[in-house]
């Protein structure tokens, strides 16, 4: 039987040197939010809240199983305004080198603060029969004059508590109904439902605690013409389930976790920020996990799981509101803090013009007609990069972060068209001369732009693009000087193939046959 550690209860008027540092009166940091009956989701997570300060709880006569530092105003506040029997808060570190500890004052005046729960550092703290009003919550951190980033979680389920795996997603099991005796069940028509049996669509991959490079990626395509269950309803609830919309009857990816660890933290961003509707529904070694927004006021979709098991995570990307709505985009999997809108960028950022080159010019040193699965991958081609023209100087209201640097001819070195769209593309140059200082432009089939200088931490550029559209692309490739010109060769791929390592291993983004 786990219990919660103690939990010290201070009146008000046994507390009055906390009620001169502490002051719950004042505004919260991070604002709050009214908690009412039916709240939802259960857990429900408040992410990004910020504790820590100078203030030493130690100090302030709130029990020995109170420790670290706050500020004087609250973190965040939580007005109640039903009387629930039970409610758990719980506060769980972004980092685990972060021992944080976290306090609540009641409405009534009562101090609560715990610092370590269910035998880790982890605090919890629980209520019963809860009055009504205001409860101000101060987020500590042991080592004071310093911050430290957590999410809160509040449920009224006794089943929930920090290590549990079901701390974000805690869906109950589907309700199997026995099939009577006698009755012979059709066999489902494969690609009619989600299959967890089917051969992945953009195949396997293991990893284990400590994975390297973190966040691991994968470029695919969600989506599909099958419904997608409530796998996630709760019984006697009106919650809105997360698990709905449309995707393959196979998945689109299946990870074997392996190791312990206290956080694993699945996402997909779309390719097109206008592609707004999508969402993850992830069959876990603990039952179907599913998500729509990772956030208020955010379209990504985002799965945590908290001391993840060991297993098979059987991952479909869906379109939430449209059947055969194909979006590509990529998939993370992290153990660190990244989120969708905090990861580090895979796709090349694109602008809508680059003056000073001339797409309509006949290429200077080739074109080529590209099928889907076109071969030798990677493709190269030896080029020549530099020209007479300074492409920054006549484009001073492009961002230096376009990248968008180098001295260029105007015409296009190389034309290639695609005959098909492609989920990924990869280009890249090496110069022959070690350290040689190339850039490169792609003005893309819709009409936008990439530029790049440096990638890999050299001088060699690169440019990623996912979901890249049918048709004619032009490449330019310059000198970050003015200088001779620089001979190497291009790289085209669809492959893992970088700079560093030009020889490709395997396909990015492309399904499985």
């Amino acid at each position: 039987i786990i219990l919660v550690s103690i939990l010290y209860l201070f009146l008000l008027t046994s507390t009055v040197h906390a009620q001169e540092v502490l002051s719950p009166n004042a505004p919260p940091d991070h604002d709050g939010l009214a908690l009412g009956v039916g709240f939802a989701p259960d857990p429900l997570p408040v992410a990004g809240i910020i504790g820590g300060g100078s203030i030493d709880l130690g100090q302030e006569n709130m029990g020995a199983d109170c420790r670290g530092y706050v500020t004087a105003q609250p973190d965040f506040r939580i007005n109640v305004v039903y009387p629930f029997s039970f409610l758990r808060f719980i506060l769980v570190s972004d980092s685990l080198l972060n021992d944080m500890t976290m306090v609540i004052r009641t409405p009534g005046g009562a101090y609560v603060c715990n610092d370590d729960s269910f035998d880790i550092d982890n605090p919890t703290l629980d209520f019963r029969d809860l009055e009504m009003g205001e409860y101000n919550i101060w987020l500590g951190n042991i080592a004071p004059n310093s911050t430290a980033q957590a999410t809160l979680y509040i449920t009224i389920s006794e089943a929930i508590y920090p290590s549990s795996t079901g701390l974000v997603m805690p869906f109950a099991a589907p309700v199997v109904t026995p099939t009577p005796a006698g009755v012979v069940l059709p066999t489902p028509i494969p690609g009619t439902f989600m299959d967890e049996q089917a051969a992945p669509a953009n195949g396997e991959v293991v990893l284990e605690h400590g994975f390297l490079p973190d966040p691991f990626w994968e470029v695919l395509v969600g989506g599909g013409g099958v419904s997608v269950p409530p796998h996630d309803a709760q019984a006697g609830t009106t919650d809105e389930a997360q698990c709905g919309g449309y995707t393959t009857g196979r998945p689109q990816m299946s990870l074997q976790w392996q190791g312990d660890s206290t956080r694993l933290r699945i996402f997909f961003v779309p390719n097109d920020g206008l592609d707004a509707d999508m969402g993850l529904a992830i069959l876990s070694p603990d039952g179907w996990a599913c998500n729509r927004d990772f956030a208020p006021g955010f379209t990504q979709p985002q799965v945590e799981f908290i001391n993840p098991a060991a297993g098979t995570y059987t991952i479909w990307v869906t379109h939430e509101t449209s059947p055969n709505t194909l979006v590509s985009g990529v998939l993370y999997v992290t153990e660190k803090q990244y989120y969708p809108s905090y990861v580090p960028v895979v796709a090349s950022a694109s602008v809508e013009l680059v003056a000073g080159l001339d797409a309509a010019a006949a290429p200077t040193q080739g074109s080529l007609d590209l099928a889907a699965d076109f071969e030798p991958d990677p493709l190269t081609l030896p080029m020549t990069a530099g020209g007479p023209f300074d492409l920054e100087t006549v484009n001073p209201s492009l961002p230096a972060q376009s990248h968008c640097v180098g001295f260029y001819n105007s015409a296009p070195n190389a034309i290639f068209r695609l005959n098909v769209p492609l989920t990924y593309m990869r280009l890249f140059f090496l110069a022959d001369e070690a350290g040689a200082d190339a850039t490169i432009v792609l003005r893309a089939s819709d009409g936008r732009w990439y530029c790049n200088d440096d990638s890999y931490n050299a001088v060699n550029p690169t440019l990623n693009v996912i979901g890249a559209p049918a048709g004619t692309y032009q490449v330019w490739l310059g000198s970050f000087g003015l200088e001779a010109a620089i001979p190497g060769t291009f790289y085209l791929t669809q492959t893992d193939a970088t700079p560093l390592r030009p020889t490709g291993r395997v396909r990015i983004g492309v399904p499985n046959e």
